[in-house]
């Protein structure tokens, strides 16, 4: 009895810091690209489909907490570039990626939808991320990295939202193309690793758990 007693006191304390009705969860669709010691400078180069699922938890108006599961694909090709070194060394790939980031997203205007209103609002997150490159030929890469970026949003319902983003990964990786960076006495060079996945695209989140009162009283 007393389990019983503290698991309800607890499950009670919890749904009152975490309303479930703050909830969030969609999907993403876009693209993915890479740039590194094959493309050193082009977005959007070579872009890939990318899929995905969102998980994110509402703070207030302008924070939440969100987990991002991420699928997609990054390329490049030597050949697509004219000068002398890509033309020599000639170096191709092709990798598939699984991604999982944690991020804090602040949102630049209040983002709350009633029935009076829907909002809109530009945003900016960052976090930390884990992802994973089954072996193609090679050696499989796993990585952390640093996902920031932003986007804009806009309040479709009270249960939906709908927006764009664009997020880009620095990696502490080197291996995502195959090509290693060289410093000083032919050794791989930290300060110069040039390798970032990045994503692009639409999302669409639901709030499972929204509920409204039948009377105004209870309406934001």
């Amino acid at each position: 009895m007393r389990t019983l007693a503290v698991f309800l006191l607890v499950s009670v304390a919890v749904h009152q810091a975490f309303p479930a009705n703050n909830l969030d969860i969609g999907i993403f669709g876009g693209t993915s690209y890479y740039r590194g010691n094959i493309n050193t400078s082009r977005h959007f180069y070579r872009l890939s489909p990318a899929f995905g699922a969102i998980f994110k938890y509402n703070i207030d108006e302008h924070y939440s907490i969100r987990a991002n599961l991420n699928y997609g694909q990054v390329r490049g090709d030597d050949l697509d570039f004219s000068n002398i070194l890509h033309q020599t060394r000639q170096a191709a790939f092709i990798n598939n990626f699984y991604d999982f980031s944690l991020q804090g997203e602040f949102s630049f205007q209040p983002f709350k939808v009633t029935i009076f209103a829907r909002p809109i609002s530009t945003f900016i997150t960052a976090g930390l991320a884990y992802t994973f490159m089954p072996a193609s030929g090679g050696i499989a890469a796993n990585y952390l990295n640093v996902p920031f970026g932003g986007g804009i949003k806009y309040g479709l319902s009270r249960k939906v939202t709908i927006g764009m983003e664009w997020i880009l990964k620095k990696s502490f990786s080197d291996d995502i193309d195959g090509v290693k960076s060289f410093g000083q006495f032919n050794s791989p060079s930290l300060l110069h690793n040039n390798d970032w996945v990045s994503l692009a695209g639409f999302f669409i989140t639901i709030k499972p758990f929204e509920r409204r009162g039948d009377c105004p009283v209870y309406w934001d």
